[in-house]
């Protein structure tokens, strides 16, 4: 990055974050498709654990413990496919987070440069939006092409609303860990919150009867886009929420190792 060019910049902070964002988007372009490939893996994944959910059949095509087993699948994965909606995991400082912390190394040059800390969130939180237009379509076009959530008709697009506004939950919460921890810490927290979710999950589904997936389609059709607009409302307001964390972490931080 070229820091003549950042620091001679005079249009603003909002086309200062763009600009990053822009760098960040050409240098990792071809991991984008990648993310969006991985997704639809997983969209076509899901499919048979929604077997009858939007048509008032069991889920998983049956009843007793494969249909817990069917909703525990469907819930785990939406919940997961969720938190990375916005996450461009295939590019290569994913990949070697662990090793080489590229997070850091490029956090400590931007905050060497006369960049404020909630510039450089804003242009992360850019460079993670521009994911969604190639993971969101590859996760949820199959899943309602190859599923009977196709019964749900218009109200599937609200049912998708209100995943993309727990997607933005999540896209905070990775921003954090991004900007705010070491590499292998962020690794270890990331690995170690994926477990507790799938135990979470699986001892409600036995015991409760969690049905996340079936609620929230019973919320999109009962309700039409006013569950929707909330997630999306809210899940905008915590990502703003935990970017302003962010950027005091950033404030705080000591880059200097």
């Amino acid at each position: 990055m070229d820091k003549a060019r950042v620091g001679g910049r005079s249009s603003g902070a909002l086309a200062d974050a763009l600009w990053l964002a822009g760098k960040e988007i050409r240098r990792s372009w071809l991991s984008y498709p990648a993310s969006a490939i991985f997704t639809l893996v997983l969209g076509f994944l899901i499919v048979p654990s929604l077997s009858g959910m939007a048509t008032g059949g069991e889920a998983g095509g049956t009843g007793g413990i494969e249909r817990a087993f069917g909703s525990f699948l469907a819930d785990y994965l939406f919940l997961i496919v969720g938190l990375i909606l916005c996450v461009n995991g295939f590019s290569r400082d994913y990949l070697v987070v662990w090793s080489a912390d590229p997070f850091s190394s490029r956090l400590a040059f931007l905050r060497s440069l006369p960049i404020p800390p909630r510039t450089i969130v804003a242009g992360r939180m850019f460079s993670m939006l521009f994911t969604l237009p190639f993971t969101l379509p590859a996760f949820f076009v199959p899943v309602y092409l190859f599923s009977d959530l196709r019964a749900m008709g218009a109200s599937y697009l609200w049912f998708v609303g209100i995943w993309v506004g727990y997607g933005l939950f999540g896209a905070g919460l990775t921003l954090l860990m991004e900007l705010g921890l070491n590499g292998k810490t962020y690794t270890m927290v990331t690995f170690a919150m994926v477990v507790p979710i799938l135990v979470i999950v699986a001892i409600l589904e036995f015991t409760v009867q969690l049905r996340l997936v079936e609620r929230t389609i019973a919320l999109a059709g009962d309700y039409g886009p006013l569950p929707a607009i909330v997630s999306l409302v809210a899940g905008a307001g915590l990502f703003a929420l935990l970017a302003r964390l962010t950027a005091r972490r950033i404030e705080r931080r000591d880059l200097s190792a």
